[in-house]
């Protein structure tokens, strides 16, 4: 299979990108653009601040790399998409009704199903090649593994106790019913994957090296985002959010970054023969 993007592939691409710079400028710029209590506009603006400066950038360079037929920017360039996915979807969802819903809709779509296209047209058996004999699998396996429980115990810290209790989580109570969007989403879609992932790269399984390297991209994207939001949150007094539950807020993401790091660098010089490879393959066919 070649490793070289769809033309649809690289429309879409260049569409979010383009569409998430404008969003986020209007959210950072635009005067009222935000109707929630100051606590949540700050944090609503830096995570538009962190879409412009790591999210747009991310996705960016790896279009870039995997239209050249790399496979570490293939990599990157799905969990930029992942990201991007995860991102819209959490603002389409949280934030307020403005002029932007249909944007931030047409933004969650476009980026799951550019993923989704993106995915299905990789080539699992050259991104292995690239990574067999460079990469402990038993390490990442472990790590990832340690990394869903971890996100797991945090967002189920949240909703157990109050469902047993009978009662309502702080967090509803403080932000509404849309402040669960992301245990909704880590708990059903992204814990899930890691632990797909893992369970593959145990076994060393193809698409186990992609979904790993494909996480561990999106976990490190996210760290600017959820970290900053954090720190505002606890700075202020909007949302309360205990020390306790800022660690481990932070330790994943930021074990996710190192292991994110460590990944690419495994890749380093092999994605080159391996597009070379695919190009002769191509001219052959």
């Amino acid at each position: 299979m070649s490793s070289q993007l769809r033309r649809w592939h690289v429309l879409a691409t260049v569409a979010i990108v383009v569409l998430a710079v404008v969003s986020s400028l209007l959210g950072l710029f635009r005067p009222g653009h935000y109707q929630a209590a100051p606590g949540l506009v700050d944090s609503y603006r830096m995570q538009d601040l962190t879409i412009l400066a790591v999210g747009v950038p991310v996705l960016a360079v790896g279009l870039r790399y995997a239209a050249r037929g790399s496979q570490r920017g293939r990599v990157v360039w799905l969990g930029g998409l992942a990201y991007m996915t995860y991102m819209w979807l959490s603002v389409a969802v949280q934030i307020p009704f403005n002029e932007l819903f249909v944007v931030y809709v047409g933004l969650f779509g476009l980026s799951l199903f550019t993923f989704v296209g993106g995915t299905v047209t990789t080539d699992a058996d050259a991104i292995r090649r690239a990574l067999e004999g460079r990469l402990d699998t038993s390490l990442y396996g472990g790590a990832l593994v340690g990394i869903g429980l971890g996100l797991a115990a945090l967002w189920l810290s949240d909703v157990v106790p109050p469902l047993l209790a009978g009662t309502t989580p702080l967090l509803v109570q403080e932000a509404g019913q849309q402040a669960m969007v992301t245990h909704v989403v880590d708990l059903g879609v992204v814990v899930p994957s890691i632990f797909l992932a893992a369970a593959w790269l145990f076994r060393e399984r193809a698409w186990g090296y992609v979904f790993a390297g494909v996480v561990l991209v999106l976990g490190a994207t996210l760290a600017a985002p959820i970290g900053i939001m954090t720190l505002v949150f606890v700075a202020g007094d909007t949302v309360t959010i205990s020390p306790v539950a800022a660690l481990f807020t932070f330790l994943p993401i930021v074990v996710a970054a190192v292991l994110a790091v460590g990944y690419l660098r495994s890749m380093e010089g092999r994605t080159r023969a391996s597009a070379e490879s695919d190009h002769h393959q191509s001219a052959r066919s």
